[in-house]
């Protein structure tokens, strides 16, 4: 599908440097809307149709490569390309929007810069509605988990995860638990490694080293590993978050509170195993508030 529409447009050409992709797309489907949002960038379109599912189907045009593409795992790859690439977001409603045509040509050169106008002005500055953190609320990378990290226990400013004794085995501890809290969900059933992945792009821009495009961070069968220097404060609260966030997306309805307990006793398990290393890092104080229960 084109650019073109018969439906209504609600935004016309947002500077995807000022707006964020994901949290345009995370409030509008949270608002229940059905319509398209249409994203141009240069050599490259797309089309991401909101019907209401969890997971949107996306029509791409890569002009570049000659490759076009309509299934819901490009997501995740688009809204990376976005982040990093000028380009303009436009969104349509209306149920005659949520259906990619067949057939489709790409077009033929992508459009030339525009200027911010009012409408994307008003857009931005109400951009409020954002999803709001959580309570507690996530840390970025520039507000240095104080309200994780007890005084005498907080890294210094310079204190980084890779290169030290003590920061390697903090780093392994951080695979143990995504371990314990991946057995822990794909024990009710649900697929994990695509779960973790999915919070941790919806984290990427607070902690970067999260990025899943971006190899800073890696986790296979139990093993962590950073290949770029963080912050002891800033991987314990992203990691922390990541996984918190993947817990309370399975622990929902009836099973809420059996699955937060399952999790619970892995990362028990976890905690009485590396029980110097755990005393020694702020993942200590993270564990209750991954699991959403008592842990310790």
């Amino acid at each position: 599908m084109s650019s073109g529409t018969s439906g209504k447009a609600l935004y016309d050409n947002l500077d995807t440097a000022f707006v964020n992709l994901w949290s345009l797309l995370r409030n509008l489907t949270e608002r229940g809307f059905i319509g398209r949002v249409h994203v141009e960038l240069e050599d490259y379109s797309a089309d991401v149709f909101l019907t209401g599912s969890s997971t949107p189907l996306v029509h791409e045009i890569d002009r570049a490569a000659g490759t076009e593409t309509v299934e819901e795992a490009v997501l995740h790859r688009l809204v990376l390309r976005a982040r990093g690439a000028p380009g303009k977001i436009s969104v349509f409603e209306g149920p005659s929007e949520t259906v990619p045509e067949e057939n489709t040509s790409p077009p033929p050169s992508a459009p030339q810069p525009v200027a911010v106008g009012v409408e994307e002005e008003n857009f931005i500055s109400s951009a409020a509605w954002i999803e709001a953190p959580p309570e507690p609320g996530p840390l970025t990378e520039t507000s240095v988990a104080d309200e994780i990290v007890s005084p005498d226990k907080a890294p210094s400013p310079s204190s980084t995860v890779r290169g030290h004794v003590e920061s390697s085995m903090i780093v392994s501890l951080g695979g143990e638990l995504i371990a314990a809290v991946e057995r822990g969900i794909t024990a009710s059933g649900e697929d994990f490694a695509a779960l973790f992945a999915s919070v941790r792009l919806e984290l990427a821009d607070d902690y970067s080293f999260l990025d899943p495009m971006s190899s800073k961070f890696s986790y296979s069968n139990g093993a962590a590993s950073l290949s770029h220097d963080v912050t002891t404060g800033i991987y314990v609260s992203g990691l922390s978050e990541a996984l918190r966030r993947a817990v309370d997306r399975v622990a929902v309805g009836d099973r809420a509170r059996r699955v937060r307990e399952r999790i619970a006793l892995e990362l028990l398990r976890v905690a009485r195993t590396h029980k110097d290393t755990l005393e020694h890092s702020a993942f200590q104080l993270q564990l209750d508030r991954i699991a959403g229960t008592k842990v310790i």
